[in-house]
């Protein structure tokens, strides 16, 4: 399972390249029927959303808003397999897989977003954020913990509940995160700086 979560990575990083340079593509070509006078083909209408909503930079975060998506049916299903180990492995390990892909695109996107000037303050508030984040598993042993002592069903059955509830929930709020972390780039972050620059040439 700990190897999915690291081949996880690494494909996120690799899909995240491709689907930069699959924008980048788009876009000349675009471009290039713009010159042309060549009125363009009309695309499937989930990649005209996808082409309109995100740039260059902010196509990396598409990457973990989908996959902290697809975490959830695959977590559920992992912690209620009930008694077949075989089956919770297999559902922990896919969701591992598409969970884990998250981290190399938004550090590409953090660096690519705050400057130069701003990468190390970024870094460390990036790292201070999953800092506090780390504390949620306490937190939810908390919780357990109380549950257990005033239910009167199995601790195994609070145990699934609560971790269906509470892990369901942070990567249903992280993908809207990520969601909004790409508008907001796309307005003053990625898309933002490019645009500053452009002006300060001007």
């Amino acid at each position: 399972v700990g190897g999915l979560g690291m081949t996880s990575g690494i494909l996120g990083g690799y899909i995240a390249d491709g689907l930069v340079s699959w924008v980048k593509k788009s876009d000349e070509e675009s471009l290039s029927a713009n010159a042309a006078q060549v009125e363009e083909l009309p695309s499937a209408s989930g990649t005209s959303i996808v082409r309109d909503n995100f740039d260059e930079e902010t196509i990396r975060l598409l990457l973990p808003i989908v996959g902290s998506l697809l975490a959830i049916p695959a977590w559920y299903q992992a912690t209620h397999a009930g008694t077949n180990f075989e089956a919770s492995m297999f559902w922990l390990g896919v969701e591992y897989l598409v969970a884990e892909c998250w981290f190399g695109p938004t550090i590409a996107v953090l660096q690519s977003s705050v400057g130069a000037s701003r990468t190390g303050t970024a870094q460390g508030l990036f790292v201070l954020t999953g800092a506090f984040a780390n504390s949620a598993p306490t937190l939810l042993g908390w919780i357990y913990g109380n549950k257990v002592i005033d239910s009167t069903t199995s601790s195994s059955e609070v145990l699934a509940s609560l971790l269906s509830v509470g892990v369901c929930a942070g990567y249903l709020l992280s993908s809207v995160f990520f969601l909004i972390s790409a508008s907001a780039s796309a307005n003053g972050g990625g898309g933002g700086m490019q645009q500053v620059a452009q002006d300060t040439k001007e």
